[in-house]
């Protein structure tokens, strides 16, 4: 019951509570002797939540953009281009945010300046993000950064500048866009993939920092999305051969940006921690998310957090 009143004081929606028991899906009358199972799902009510979505005017960021708002979220989108940001606020009723998240003056504001336009923070979903296709040695230091900032500092920025508003109420959620690159790489992505791994395991060091509070995390790694992204990444040979390769053994396939916009409101509703996409690829990255999970189990019961009154 904790649970439950938990997540009605921090905006969370509970289903398959049964009023007069608990531990009963509503509408399910097990039969005598039977076990009953304690089956709940506690998510956010994405109805009139405050989402702030970054890179909202890529494939993947218009396509969430969508589904959000056809879920009544409340939106403040944020890109470069203010010219589609304007058409995209137009579609789906959201406030726009012209911001580069190049710039660190920018990002350290735009929290701040997104509870200004649309209130208190609920939601904060770090999608924006560049690729790189090409060998290594071939890479300028200029496209490196440009990724590291973009991929991996960036949204770290963002989570910090966030949580200041998310834990003084003790409620929010934050999603960061991954990639299966995070747990495999391909040939001409090494650096691609360092930074989303790098955005993974900060999310997963997050969910532990945040252990107790009411603000939450949700991890997205999608393999290849039908877009202009992935047209660019398979531009340059090597990569365009190694994902020849997975979508004829069928480790991997293509999905729709709408496909993984859905998937993960749904996430977020179902108060999801991980969200894999497409499913076949999830039993291959599950073996490379061993080693995380076994490290969870092993700290079972180690501090996670400091209070002004000491550990907690």
């Amino acid at each position: 019951m904790r649970r439950r009143a938990r997540a009605a004081s921090s905006g969370r929606s509970c289903r398959g509570w049964s009023p007069g028991h608990p531990y009963k899906r509503a509408g399910h009358r097990p039969d005598e002797g039977q076990h009953i199972r304690r089956v709940h799902t506690c998510g956010v009510d994405l109805r009139g939540a405050h989402v702030l979505l970054t890179g909202a005017t890529g494939e993947v960021g218009r396509a969430l953009a969508h589904s959000l708002a056809g879920r009544g979220a409340r939106l403040t989108l944020v890109a470069r281009s203010k010219p589609d940001l304007t058409a995209l606020t137009f579609e789906t009723g959201g406030r726009a945010l012209p911001a580069d998240l190049l710039d660190a003056d920018q990002r350290s504001h735009l929290v701040e300046r997104a509870e200004e336009l649309n209130g208190p923070l609920d939601v904060l979903v770090n999608n924006a993000g560049v690729e790189t296709s090409q060998h290594v040695a071939d890479e300028d230091a200029g496209s490196v950064e440009r990724a590291v900032t973009l991929n991996l500092h960036a949204p770290i920025d963002l989570c910090r500048t966030a949580l200041e508003s998310m834990l003084s109420r003790d409620r929010g959620t934050i999603v960061n866009v991954s990639s299966l690159s995070a747990v495999s790489s391909v040939p001409g992505m090494a650096t691609y993939a360092a930074t989303k791994a790098g955005l993974s395991h900060f999310t997963s060091g997050l969910q532990a920092d945040l252990r107790g509070t009411g603000v939450r995390t949700l991890l997205v790694e999608l393999g290849p999305i039908r877009s202009p992204m992935i047209e660019r990444a398979r531009a340059y040979p090597p990569t365009d051969a190694a994902f020849a390769r997975l979508f004829r053994t069928r480790l991997l396939s293509i999905i729709t940006a709408g496909r993984a916009a859905e998937a993960v409101c749904d996430a977020l509703e179902r108060d999801r921690r991980h969200l894999r996409l497409p499913r076949r690829a999830i039993p291959y990255a599950l073996l490379t998310q061993a080693p995380r999970e076994l490290a969870a189990v092993a700290l079972t019961g180690v501090p996670h957090a400091m209070t002004r009154a000491g550990i907690r």
